[in-house]
C-alpha cells in the first residue's frame, strides 16, 4: 500500500472513529455553525462540561479541529474550536457491493466536468445478459464497471464541487447574521440551511421550549428578517 493511500485510510478511520459517537457528532453539527467553546457546547447539547470536554479531546487528537486561545477580559481565558476539515464521508453497500470513501471538497482545482455513460452503460449491460453468459463474457463486464467507476468518480466530483458551493453560501450567512444574539444567528442559519421550517421542529433541533422559540421568531418577524405562513416559518424574500 502507498503512503497517500495509508494516509487517506488512516484518515478514514479516524473520522469514522469520530462519527461512530452520536455525542461527537452532535458536537461537529454545533461547530459547523461557527466556532465554540467547551462550556457553551455542553450548555447546549445538555451534557456535562466534562465529557464535552472529554469529546472534544477526541475530535482534536483526530485532526478536525484547530484550538485558538481567546482572550476574556472579564474572565479566564478559554480555547475555541474551529472544524478544519471539508469532508463527505461516503459508504456504500448492497449484497453485492461495498464502497467506502472519504472526500475532501476543498480542492477546486481537481474537479472537473465527465461525460455521460449511464444509457450506454445499461444497454451494453442488457446486450451481454440477454445472452448466455460464459467465461468470454467476464471481460466485457469488467469493461463496464471500469467505465462505471469512472463516471462515479465525475459524479463524485460534481457533488464535492456543489459541497463547496453550499459551505460558501453557509459561510456567507453565518457572517451576515454574527452581529445578531445566538438564538436568532441559529434559527437564521437553520432556515438556511434546511429551508422552511415550524416553532416545534425548531425548537427540537435547539433543544428549547416552543415559547423560547416563539419570542424570538417574532422579533425576527418584526425585523421583516422572516415571514409565517400558517405553521411554516421561512426566511423574508
Amino acid at each position: 500500500m502507498s503512503n497517500k493511500k495509508r494516509a487517506q485510510r488512516k484518515d478514514f478511520e479516524a473520522v469514522v472513529g469520530v462519527l461512530g459517537n452520536p455525542v461527537r457528532r452532535n458536537i461537529i453539527k454545533k461547530l459547523s455553525e461557527g466556532p465554540d467553546y467547551t462550556l457553551r457546547l455542553s450548555n447546549e447539547l445538555n451534557i456535562n462540561q466534562q465529557l464535552a470536554a472529554k469529546h472534544l479531546k477526541v475530535i482534536q487528537d483526530a485532526e478536525l479541529v484547530d484550538v485558538v486561545r481567546q482572550k476574556n477580559p472579564l474572565g479566564a481565558d478559554k480555547n475555541v474550536f474551529h472544524l478544519n476539515k471539508f469532508y463527505s464521508l461516503q459508504i456504500d453497500f448492497s449484497p453485492s457491493l461495498y464502497n467506502e470513501r472519504l472526500i475532501s471538497f476543498n480542492n477546486p482545482h481537481q474537479w472537473i466536468q465527465e461525460d455521460n455513460y449511464m444509457e450506454r452503460l445499461e444497454e451494453q449491460v442488457k446486450d451481454i445478459d440477454d445472452e448466455e453468459l460464459d467465461i468470454d463474457d467476464v471481460s466485457p463486464l469488467r469493461e463496464v464497471v471500469e467505465l462505471i467507476d469512472e463516471e462515479l468518480e465525475g459524479l463524485e466530483k460534481r457533488r464535492a464541487r456543489l459541497l463547496y458551493i453550499r459551505n460558501l453560501a453557509l459561510g456567507a450567512a453565518q457572517g451576515a447574521v454574527e452581529e445578531l444574539d445566538r438564538r436568532k444567528q441559529q434559527i437564521i442559519q437553520r432556515l438556511v440551511d434546511l429551508g422552511p421550517s415550524t416553532i416545534e421542529a425548531i425548537g427540537k433541533a435547539m433543544k428549547l421550549n416552543d415559547s423560547d422559540v416563539r419570542d424570538v421568531v417574532t422579533e425576527l418577524e418584526k425585523e421583516g428578517i422572516l415571514s409565517r405562513d400558517g405553521d411554516s416559518i421561512s426566511l423574508s424574500t
